[in-house]
Order: C-alpha cells, then sequence, then structure tokens
C-alpha cells in the first residue's frame, strides 16, 4: 500500500520548493530585486513632485529678497543649515565629555613612599585645650622589598614663645606596622593637649623608620 508513495518523486509535492536552497535564494533574490524597484519609483516621484508641483505644473516663483544673516541665524548664532549642524554637535559633545568627565582624585594628605625613601604632605591639626588632635598618615610599600616593621616617632612639638607639648603625649595607632612588598597602610597619629597647654601654634616633626627622607612637618594649632 505504501509502495506508490515510497515510489512517488519527491519534487512532485507542491511544498517541496521549501526545502530546494537554490528556489529559496532565487525567492530572496526576486524580492530584494522588486523592493529596489519601488524604492525607485518612489524616489523618482518625489523628485517630479519638488521639482513641478502636484498636479504637475511648476511650483510659482517667490520674489523676495535674500534673508540677512541676522534672518538666518539660528538660536545657537551659526547661519545656514551646515554652521547649524555644527553648532548642535559642538552643544552634543560638550554634554557627552561633561557626562563621561572623570572627576579628580581627592587629595591623599601626609604620605610615606618607603620605595622611594619619601614623603609629602605635612600634619595639619586643630585641638581646644585638653582635647586630643588626630591625623592620619599613609605609609607606600609599591617595591618588591620587605620593609618589615616600620614605626613612627615625634618629635617635641614648640611654640614661638617656648612653650612645649611633649613627644611623650604622641601615640601612633598601630605603633608597629608590617609593610610587605606591594603593600599600604593608614596610621592614625593622636596627639594629647593638656588642659595647661597654652593656646598657640606648636610644630615639630615625624619620622618613621627606615630612612632619613621619611619624614613629615607636623602643626598643631591650640584653641583657647
Amino acid at each position: 500500500m505504501n509502495g506508490g508513495i515510497e515510489d512517488a518523486n519527491f519534487n512532485d509535492l507542491p511544498w517541496a520548493s521549501v526545502f530546494d536552497p537554490a528556489a529559496n535564494a532565487r525567492a530572496l533574490s526576486s524580492i530584494q530585486a522588486e523592493g529596489f524597484r519601488a524604492a525607485s519609483e518612489l524616489v523618482d516621484r518625489l523628485v517630479r513632485i519638488t521639482r513641478s508641483g502636484l498636479n504637475g505644473t511648476d511650483w510659482p516663483t517667490i520674489s523676495a529678497a535674500p534673508l540677512t544673516n541676522e534672518q538666518r541665524a539660528d538660536i545657537f548664532g551659526a547661519t545656514d543649515v551646515a554652521p547649524l549642524v555644527r553648532s548642535w554637535w559642538s552643544i552634543v559633545g560638550q554634554m557627552l565629555l561633561g557626562s563621561d568627565a572623570p572627576n579628580p582624585p581627592a587629595p591623599e594628605g601626609p604620605t610615606v613612599d618607603l620605595e622611594r625613601a619619601q614623603a609629602t604632605g605635612r600634619l595639619d591639626m586643630v585641638v581646644s585645650a585638653p582635647g586630643v588632635a588626630t591625623a592620619e598618615v599613609w605609609l607606600h610599600n609599591r617595591g618588591t622589598t620587605d620593609f618589615s616593621d616600620v614605626t613612627l616617632h615625634c618629635s617635641d612639638l614648640l611654640a614661638h614663645d617656648g612653650n612645649v607639648i611633649s613627644s611623650e603625649d604622641m601615640r601612633a595607632d598601630p605603633p608597629v606596622v608590617l609593610m610587605p612588598p606591594r603593600s599600604s597602610r593608614g596610621i592614625t597619629v593622636e596627639v594629647r593637649v593638656a588642659h595647661d597647654v597654652h593656646p598657640g601654634t606648636y610644630r615639630g616633626n615625624l619620622l618613621a623608620s627606615g630612612g632619613p627622607g621619611l619624614w613629615l612637618p607636623v602643626t598643631i594649632a591650640v584653641e583657647a
């Protein structure tokens, strides 16, 4: 019973062309050509309408004096089409650059670079006696040397009238810092100001173990 179906030619089926790649390619090419033809006719019609008007007659000629630059100027001050486009792109570019501009990095404050053996910045503190003045110092080891234990030491803080804040009133937290290669660490510096310390500006130095160039100026303004 199925012999007739098996002996039948598969290409005789009406929908067999759906599975024929060559037939599909020819049909696609025909559709594309027809689309291009229709688009060309539409463009030709628009051109004819622009030249001769909707009813096949020429557009009426309007005689008028040419516009001045002030009359042709756009809202941005440009005249004609090309300057208008340039003005528009300039504004868009400024908006895009303004939105993508990175924020400037915030100042890091006083730092000690162990690899380069140098320090930058200064410690400026303000405190009312009695009180505790605090500041933060960052230690950086960007190299491959292990600096092991690093400690901070502060000198006595002197005022112009001879008054002194003793170095014993200074405390670093933590007091000892491990600085292996490729590491950074922040240290809090505290200076306790007793009630009998006279108001004024006291100055000294903060030194880090590891090299003679690792020091920072310290200023404490004691207010009444």
